[in-house]
């Protein structure tokens, strides 16, 4: 069988990103190319939603590829029109499950405050921790697989029922797994660790968590999956842990095709493509840790619940 092509998309031409060579250098590009992938995501996210941005009374900004202080969501919110006294909440260090997280933590401040609006914006910026030096098979790996992005989603009240829906989450971590996956800050900049035994810990691990977590949830068995866009061994690793249908992995392994791995923005670009399911879904995102991240999600009923409006923005001058 002849695996699919992979398309990506960087905020540089791939020999411009590779004559990065210092820590110093990287997060000025990340601080040129973050913010406007952040802006356009986050204006095209609340358009869909039809929210203004002076709505908005939460903003939840998530990345693990650079460093900025202050951070991205002041800019952010300058650059958007969100409410100076706007709540920010940054979310940083939580690699791959971090756009779930950013979810999981906007729907639990939702039930607190449900007349709330939350915004949500993950952007990644990977080919930025290109190493062009390490020969090591994490680097190569990576660089087969990741790809630039940003993606947000807008949560809050749902007057017509037409959304999708976040109707629980939770987070769980894999014992004796946390030196397989995450990042190592060196002099040169980030240098990723993604070590060849992530999906067979997801495979292991997984289906217990699960069960667990879709009880809680009075989930029978899910109707849809959105999966984090990791790659096909991830991929395989959760088909073999769920033991699901064919097409269950259609919609996640689309996302891969189109983009790659966005990181944290991955499981967003997943949920834009959900807006018309139906029935009790699952989102899971893996991250460092190794952490799972779960969602309950829900597609679109009559009566009001919290949901969000989800758009993606990949880099303006895309080179694959």
């Amino acid at each position: 069988m002849t695996p699919e092509p992979v398309t990506r998309h960087l905020v540089a031409p791939i020999d411009r990103v590779l004559r990065l060579r210092s820590l110093g250098e990287r997060m000025a590009a990340y601080a040129e190319h973050a913010p406007r992938l952040a802006r356009l995501a986050s204006c095209r996210a609340l358009a869909a939603a039809g929210v203004e941005p002076d709505q908005i009374d939460l903003v939840i900004s998530v990345s693990c590829t650079g460093y900025l202080c202050p951070s991205l969501d002041v800019q952010l919110a300058r650059e958007t029109g969100l409410r100076p006294d706007v709540t920010r909440l940054p979310l940083t260090e939580l690699g791959c499950s971090g756009g779930a997280a950013g979810v999981a933590a906007a729907h639990r401040h939702l039930a607190a405050f449900p007349d709330s609006r939350v915004l949500v914006v993950a952007v990644e910026v990977p080919s930025l921790t290109f190493q062009r030096d390490d020969r090591s098979l994490d680097n190569l790996r990576a660089a087969l697989v990741f790809g630039d992005g940003a993606a947000a989603a807008v949560l809050g009240p749902d007057e017509t029922g037409g959304r999708l829906q976040v109707h629980g989450a939770a987070s769980h971590l894999l014992p004796g797994s946390e030196d397989a996956l995450g990042f190592d800050l060196r002099d040169g900049g980030f240098h990723v660790v993604l070590d060849r035994r992530v999906p067979q810990l997801i495979e292991h691990g997984l289906s217990a968590v699960v069960a667990e977590f879709t009880a809680r949830q009075g989930i029978d068995r899910p109707a849809f999956y959105a999966v984090h866009a990791g790659g096909p061994r991830v991929f395989d690793a959760v088909d073999a842990a769920l033991r699901l249908r064919p097409d269950d992995l259609a919609p996640s392994r689309r996302v891969f095709g189109q983009v790659g791995n966005l990181s944290s923005a991955s499981i967003l670009f997943n949920l834009a493509g959900l807006r018309d399911a139906a029935g009790d879904g699952l989102a899971l995102a893996f991250g460092p840790g190794v952490t799972i991240e779960l969602t309950h999600l829900r597609g679109p009923r009559r009566s009001g619940q919290n949901s969000q409006g989800i758009s993606r923005a990949r880099p303006r001058n895309a080179s694959s």
